[in-house]
């Protein structure tokens, strides 16, 4: 919990130096008073989050909606990993090779993900997301040649043998419920509290190709769900500032139970700023800098447990899971202004990782791609 009190640490600070922060012009055809709704042609109003200068996509609870109002929202993120690390060093295969038979190659993980929030109150405001999940692995296997176990029965390997595996998996993921509570009673100014629960509606027993053979249990990293219920607290700060806006995020997802299969994954904290500036009244860019920490794995599902695991694939071990990530994000956030369209926004948002320090061995993040279309009412 050290890591989590530092990160609202920080957040605190921000939301404490707001306080010294002049009060901001509004943007023509933009009210950001209590960031409620924003004006549009035609004298209507929609999601009270400052037209244009809303957070980054990669950020999910920098706003509130009005009394009555809703949001839904549809987001694609798409997560590649590329090679692998020991630590905070880049590992070739042949490193890998030195501890097991199979090194993981490239992995994607792409998300579908709905999200629709209601205003209670102007300053109170609920949230509900879910969605599904479609994984993706591709391994390659140690060619010095010698017997390797595959397909349930040990076989014997030729030297130079080129070989690999590849296997996929998808399925719902957890659902998230979340209350937003803004305390911020400044013109163009948010400090949003949330606390949302997670309910374990994801699969924790997809099944796929291992080297024990077709339809066998996967390994952690290739499951949709946790098998847990869990905590997020989380808190925003965001400011504008003429057609400048910035703000800072952090929070954490904490896992409460273990599951069914005897495990609990890694609780996260993450913590977040960004800086955003409005080029024109329908379109605005964004930076923004993230830090991520994940925990090991807490107890270990006994499919893992097989001792052909142990010399072979590195994701079925717990011990390699968990660790440190830090990347940079660029976004474009579309406000569309013409009749027809002007409840609808378009977010996108691109990130890499600039440091990454993994416990054990592990898929290195190559880079983090999310698009997402919001329809207010």
């Amino acid at each position: 919990m050290k890591i989590l009190d530092k990160l609202l640490i920080i957040a605190f600070s921000f939301a404490g130096l707001s306080s010294y922060a002049q009060q901001d012009d509004t943007s023509p055809g933009i009210k950001t008073a209590d960031d409620k709704a924003v004006s549009i042609p035609g004298g209507r109003s929609v999601c009270g989050c400052s037209g244009n200068t809303q957070a980054p996509l990669g950020v999910l609870t920098d706003h509130i909606h009005d009394k009555g109002r809703f949001m839904l929202s549809y987001t694609y993120m798409n997560t590649m990993f590329h090679g692998n690390n020991i630590g905070a060093s880049k590992a070739s295969d042949n490193d890998v090779y030195k501890n097991y038979m199979m090194a993981p190659e490239t992995m994607s993980m792409q998300m579908h993900m709905l999200m629709a929030m209601y205003g209670i109150t102007d300053r109170l405001t609920v949230m509900a997301m879910g969605g599904c999940m479609v994984n993706n692995m591709k391994m390659a296997m140690d060619s010095k040649g010698g017997y390797m176990f595959m397909n349930g029965s040990w076989m014997y390997m030729p030297a130079g043998t080129n070989m690999g595996m590849q296997t996929m998996s998808s399925g719902f993921t957890d659902t998230k419920l979340s209350a937003l509570y803004n305390f911020s009673n400044k013109p163009a100014q948010r400090i949003i509290g949330s606390l949302g629960i997670s309910l374990p509606t994801g699969t924790i027993k997809a099944s796929g190709t291992t080297v024990l053979g077709n339809s066998q249990q996967l390994a952690y990293d290739m499951q949709t769900g946790t098998g847990s219920y869990g905590l997020a607290p989380d808190l925003t700060f965001a400011r504008k500032s003429g057609l400048f806006y910035w703000g800072a995020n952090t929070g954490a997802n904490i896992n409460l139970n273990y599951n069914s299969l005897g495990y609990k994954d890694g609780n996260t904290y993450h913590a977040t700023a960004w800086a955003g500036y409005q080029f024109l009244p329908f379109v605005s860019g964004t930076l923004r800098a993230e830090g991520v920490h994940a925990d090991k794995i807490s107890g270990a599902d006994a499919n893992m447990l097989n001792t052909v695991y142990e010399t072979t694939d590195p994701t079925t071990q717990t011990s390699n899971y968990g660790g440190t990530w830090m990347s940079m994000y660029v976004g474009l956030n579309f406000y569309l202004m013409k009749p027809a369209l002007q409840r609808f926004r378009l977010m996108a948002e691109y990130g890499i990782p600039v440091y990454q320090d993994l416990n054990g061995t592990q898929m290195a993040l190559k880079s983090n791609f999310l698009v997402g279309l919001q329809y207010s009412l």
